[in-house]
């Protein structure tokens, strides 16, 4: 039995009366503990991100004829950060800063995790800014890079593609976790 006086009506969506207000794609940002300018090029450049994927594995336990199922380890699928390749400004220097925390082409090494791995944050709003969602993303760094692809054949944009590892996807109200 639905709870609406009229079921098949629409008028309890986006009403007057402001109720079922749509999360519109568009109405987020991305932010990382990183330096000040890298922070700031790497969001203003934002184009695109996936809300990650959180999951357990299934632990099957046997009993005879049955089955039970309990929760095992628990993972974050990996997301791609998109983000433009502006001209005037070094996004591209800010993704590979950060990168080369984790790896070092030069040297050959390996960074240690206490240096790349960041905090960062997915931050929903409504189309008026009001209903902060956000989505605290511990332990966040960039497995992986695509600089993008280049053509005569056209003018579209260059987008940097940057594959982000997270070990934990925690949503909460505010960026203070309160």
């Amino acid at each position: 039995m639905s709870g609406l006086t009229n079921p098949t009506s629409a008028d309890h969506l986006a009403a007057e009366a402001g109720s079922f207000e749509p999360q519109r794609q568009n109405n987020f940002t991305f932010e990382v503990a990183l330096g000040d300018a890298d922070r700031d090029l790497i969001e203003m450049g934002l184009n695109a991100l996936p809300l990650p994927n959180e999951a357990n594995e299934i632990v099957e336990l046997l009993f005879q004829n049955e089955k039970r199922k309990v929760a095992g380890q628990s993972t974050v699928d990996d997301v791609t950060l998109t983000i433009v390749d502006f001209v005037d400004k070094d996004t591209r220097g800010a993704i590979m800063r950060w990168r080369k925390m984790v790896y070092d082409p030069q040297t050959g090494k390996i960074g240690l995790a206490k240096d790349y791995k960041k905090t960062a944050y997915i931050v929903l709003h409504g189309p008026d800014e009001s209903n902060v969602r956000v989505c605290k993303l511990k332990g966040t760094w960039p497995s992986a890079v695509n600089g993008g692809s280049l053509s005569m054949e056209g003018s579209d944009k260059v987008l940097i593609e940057v594959t982000l590892t997270i070990d934990k996807a925690d949503w909460s109200e505010s960026i203070t976790g309160a």
